[in-house]
């Protein structure tokens, strides 16, 4: 489910731009086609430019995904290709399964020897879509007359049937990696994918520059959003992170609250269960903190701890907001594996494994220290200074409780 959300919230407004950039070009304005008949090298640039910007980021793929749709633009070049092979590229088809494979492989670099391995790839990639295509036309073709049947003729003018299955596949797989990792950087290389056979049914020099250049520009949004959430985002959690609450402590006003939260005995939790529960831990806790009510937003400050600021708020009335906090948290029971579970199976020969039939329950517990801006206190340091104070009380108190300075 949180896949599904991330996906709808990065892939949609980037299809969404990219669908407005087609349909203002295929209005064809005056305007607009005086502008990219002057800037005809416009899109060239702008992808080479998010090629350079990529590469200071190590972002491999999208280097390699911009110098391919760069070689859209020079119409000679896969036709010549295609006669130095003495065959009939595929140019759609290959492009769209070398940015599949791009989709699905990873960021390797740009170390000589992991960009000749990249780029040896792409050509495998583009010889076995040639070779497939190649292939499958010498064969009967009875099998895709009901996709024939099903094409619109508009389409069929465009596409063959063997195309257009092609291209439903590769999109499909590109689709699966996506549901499974939408991150942003999936997201443009998924949203290049589509737009290809798009390009290929409008065939309009200036439907493809502006399609080019906006997809110039997703790529360099791509960048900006992952190298933010890389600065204000917690990598663990997936919650604001310390940089990002000192950024937000710009934008308060003269009257806020600062609550101070601290996992009970995680160090112990951690030793008796392992890091990798411990890692759960915290990603449950920062879930909860996230959903916290009464308008505050939710930090990770480091380790164990985390931050909740409530703006225009006072003590009293935040306190029952981080007390209906508290109580989530506590009541939530996580299940730790059985002990005499099997990591691996054993070679050779194969023994039944007694197993315990039991699943362990284990809660965890939260304490927080809740201080709001006095007159006294101008500065946001001070307030956590005091916030903490009150945590500590919250921990001599017996833990699992809230305490106000």
């Amino acid at each position: 489910m949180h896949n599904l959300q991330l996906l709808a919230r990065r892939a949609l407004p980037a299809l969404l731009f990219l669908m407005a950039s087609l349909i203002i070009a295929t209005s064809g304005h005056p305007q607009l086609v005086k502008w990219f008949g002057q800037l005809t090298y416009l899109p060239v640039i702008s992808l080479l430019i998010a090629a350079l910007v990529a590469m200071k980021f190590s972002r491999s793929r999208m280097v390699l995904c911009c110098l391919l749709l760069v070689s859209m633009e020079f119409t000679g070049f896969w036709p010549a290709l295609g006669e130095l092979a003495g065959v009939t590229l595929p140019v759609t088809a290959i492009l769209m399964a070398q940015l599949g494979w791009l989709l699905w492989s990873r960021d390797k670099g740009f170390a000589p020897l992991n960009a000749t391995i990249s780029l040896s790839q792409l050509a495998a990639v583009a010889v076995g879509t040639t070779l497939l295509f190649h292939q499958l036309s010498l064969q009967p073709q009875s099998w895709l007359a009901p996709i024939n049947a099903w094409l619109y003729p508009d389409l069929a003018r465009h596409f063959s049937a063997l195309e257009a299955v092609f291209y439903l596949l590769v999109l499909l797989l590109g689709l699966g990696r996506l549901a499974f990792n939408p991150t942003n950087n999936h997201c443009a290389l998924f949203v290049s994918m589509l737009m290809l056979p798009i390009l290929q049914y409008q065939s309009q020099p200036l439907v493809s520059q502006v399609a080019l250049f906006a997809l110039a520009v997703l790529f360099l949004f791509s960048i900006i959003l992952d190298s933010h959430n890389m600065a204000f985002r917690d990598e663990l959690t997936g919650i604001p992170s310390r940089r990002a609450l000192m950024q937000y402590v710009q934008t308060l006003g003269g009257k806020y609250v600062v609550v101070m939260a601290d996992i009970d005995h995680f160090k112990a939790f951690n030793d008796t269960y392992g890091h990798d529960v411990g890692d759960q831990v915290l990603r449950m806790v920062a879930s909860r903190m996230t959903g916290i009510t009464g308008g505050g937003r939710a930090f990770r400050y480091g380790g164990e701890e985390f931050t909740l600021v409530f703006a225009r708020k006072d003590a009293d009335q935040v306190e029952e907001h981080v007390e209906s906090l508290r109580r989530s948290i506590a009541d939530y029971k996580m299940v730790i594996r059985a002990p005499d579970r099997p990591v691996k199976k054993s070679r050779g020969k194969k023994k039944p494994v007694k197993k315990s039939g039991l699943r362990q329950l284990v809660q965890v517990t939260c304490s927080f220290g809740v201080a709001e801006k006095g007159k006294d206190q101008g500065s946001f340091e001070a307030v956590m200074k005091q916030a903490d104070v009150a945590l500590y009380q919250a921990k001599k108190a017996g833990r699992n409780c809230v305490k106000l300075s």
